[in-house]
């Protein structure tokens, strides 16, 4: 971690200050503080720096989140890769945000995963990016980007932000979650808790699965999901999962690749988002099947749904889009005056 981030941090139990002790530097790259101490000047709370990377997590957290953050720790320390096909990826899931957004923002990528968004928002010149996530899946991401001049890498609860709040508004003027919210217990309360951490006139983004044309999910993956592969040890899910991803593999590149610019491919199901993983590779498409079977809780959410996070906290602004015709894409702004911590 780089001493400037004590600034932007704040106590996940009590919200109170954090201060820096018995720090030590990386040998090989003095910006960066490897191990150290972070004590809370309220309630004197000790939270350890180690690996580079603060670890503020709460105490207490529920049994279903913890088999969350152990699934997906898993899960992005097997799958460390960078692909440079991210970047599109990246662009096509914040639409239409594109790389001047960035710019001199301060954001937090809030399930930060393998890192691999807020490496792309860190080139794009945000003054300061943090990638925030549960599980050991931030010692892949600092591997990935933690070390890139203007980016952090905290483990943290999006239901508990490790971060400073001051006259009732946080210190990020934007704040993006892809993928992340509907693997909460509550989701939406996921989204209120990060709404807190915006300045006045801050944007935040969210992307979630769809209810929508999710029919082969809805049939076949949920119940195998909920019956079998969440039951199983992550390591042991590839047993699952590989022979899927063999057969998506064949299905994306035999059948909608060729089929796409034909009268057929409108009878295609699901066909939007299966053609967009037929340019993928096997590996890439094998972590998308494994992503699905992994987790213990997903929630697949109708527009109105969605929506209505933003419309019940008064976001200005509010975009709503598809992408894939299977997920949302959500987009809104906080008011420019923080509201009254009663409120």
């Amino acid at each position: 971690m780089k001493p400037r981030l004590v600034e932007l941090l704040g106590c996940p139990t009590c919200g109170g200050e954090l201060r820096l002790r018995n720090a030590e530097t990386d040998p090989e790259c003095e910006t960066e503080i490897v191990t150290g101490e972070l004590v809370c000047e309220s309630c004197a709370a000790l939270f350890p720096v180690r690996g580079g990377i603060p670890r503020l997590l709460p105490p207490g957290l529920s049994p279903v989140v913890e088999r969350t953050s152990a699934a997906f720790g898993w899960q992005w320390q097997e799958f460390v890769e960078m692909y440079d096909q991210y970047e599109a990826q990246f662009l096509d899931w914040i639409d239409p945000i594109q790389p001047d957004f960035f710019r001199d923002k301060v954001v937090l990528d809030a399930g930060c995963g393998n890192g691999r968004h807020a490496f792309y928002a860190a080139r794009y010149g945000s003054r300061e990016i943090v990638g925030m996530d549960l599980s050991d899946a931030v010692e892949t991401a600092y591997a990935n980007m933690g070390k890139m001049p203007n980016a952090h890498v905290v483990q943290g609860d999006i239901y508990h932000p490790p971060f400073a709040r001051r006259d009732g508004a946080g210190p990020f003027d934007f704040i993006y979650s892809i993928g992340v919210l509907h693997h909460l217990p509550d989701p939406e309360a996921g989204f209120e808790s990060l709404l807190r951490f915006l300045r006045p006139g801050g944007a935040i983004f969210a992307w979630v699965y769809g209810y929508e044309n999710n029919g082969v999910v809805h049939g076949f993956i949920n119940p195998l999901r909920k019956g079998v592969t969440t039951r199983m040890r992550p390591s042991a899910l590839p047993v699952i999962a590989w022979p899927m991803a063999v057969a998506l593999q064949a299905v994306v590149k035999g059948v909608y690749r060729p089929l796409h610019r034909t009268p057929l491919f409108k009878g295609l199901p699901s066909r939007e988002y299966l053609y967009s993983l037929s340019s993928f590779s096997f590996r890439r498409n094998y972590n998308i099947v494994f992503d699905h079977l992994v987790a213990p809780v997903a929630f697949y959410l109708r527009r109105d749904e969605f929506e209505g996070w933003f419309r019940r906290r008064g976001l200005r602004d509010v975009r709503i889009s598809w992408r894939n015709q299977n997920s949302w894409r959500g987009f809104g702004r906080v008011a420019e005056v923080a509201q009254a911590e009663s409120s």
